[in-house]
């Protein structure tokens, strides 16, 4: 798991504070035993194979599984959780998920709310039990079902002249955007949407990037700026309207995203009933 992670023979070897063929002998042992080829070299260049990907994908569930064991040694008769949401989810979707689940005194939750990229390496690496992400991810890297599926519209003011209505493609590009970061869900389904049909985030009047919603939806309500997102972080502002653009009718979904299966769904049942 060293060398997946840092792609390299000697730096795995330092990290484990081991000789640099001590690293090639443990691999070549795996490779050996599994008999499949896990890294390869083009050139001088390491690359990993599709059964390391294979691989991987189940030492992520053992894990899972290690992590539980040790859980269940140092909490007694209380039921913990540790969720990661991306930042929708996580702020205007599951609140009333969070409340009920800590109404019973015995209950204690970890909630961490961050971008896709940023929660799929805490699930990897066993930091939470499960993820709810919003919109693109790698679905054939990890394990994962489905929650619900939300409308992906344009937001902007009440007092806007696109509220409630449906604008051509050419009018938002003579808009100030504001999207969130970089690795956001919301981000890569509207760059997405916007390269299906020849066009880029570079065609706004201007573009800001914003890592909290709630800092967006204040600023989108208070000038004429516009952002995308999906519709319960419209509805969770009274100030804010949600529009649409003419041919362009977008869903994304929100899911369960788990590396073992079996400990994820029984946690999820806890939390989401």
């Amino acid at each position: 798991m060293t060398l997946y992670d840092e792609m390299n023979y000697r730096k795995t070897a330092e990290k484990l504070n081991m000789t640099q063929p001590g690293v090639t002998q443990h691999i070549q042992y795996l490779e050996k035993y599994y008999g499949v080829k896990l890294f390869a070299y083009n050139g001088r260049h390491l690359s990993k194979t599709a059964n390391a990907e294979i691989l991987k994908k189940h030492i992520d569930s053992i894990r899972a599984v290690e992590n539980e064991i040790a859980s269940e040694f140092t909490h007694n008769n209380s039921i913990s959780l540790k969720i990661g949401a991306t930042k929708t989810i996580g702020e205007f979707v599951i609140v009333p998920e969070i409340c009920r689940f800590l109404s019973n005194s015995n209950h204690n939750l970890e909630l961490h709310i961050d971008n896709t990229d940023i929660l799929l390496s805490m699930l990897e690496a066993s930091k939470i039990d499960f993820a709810i992400i919003e919109g693109v991810f790698d679905k054939s890297h990890y394990k994962y079902h489905l929650m619900k599926t939300e409308r992906f519209v344009g937001i902007c003011s009440k007092e806007h002249p696109f509220a409630n209505k449906t604008v051509k493609i050419s009018d938002i590009f003579t808009k100030d955007l504001i999207l969130r970061e970089l690795g956001s869900g919301t981000r890569k389904i509207f760059e997405q949407a916007l390269n299906d049909i020849g066009f880029s985030i570079s065609c706004f009047k201007s573009c800001s990037s914003i890592s909290n919603f709630t800092v967006i939806c204040n600023a989108v309500s208070n000038n004429g700026a516009i952002t995308f997102g999906y519709e319960p972080v419209a509805t969770s502002h009274n100030n804010l309207a949600c529009f649409e653009i003419e041919d362009i009718h977008l869903s994304g979904e929100f899911n369960f995203v788990y590396c073992n299966e079996e400990i994820a769904r029984e946690k999820i049942k806890l939390f989401y009933m």
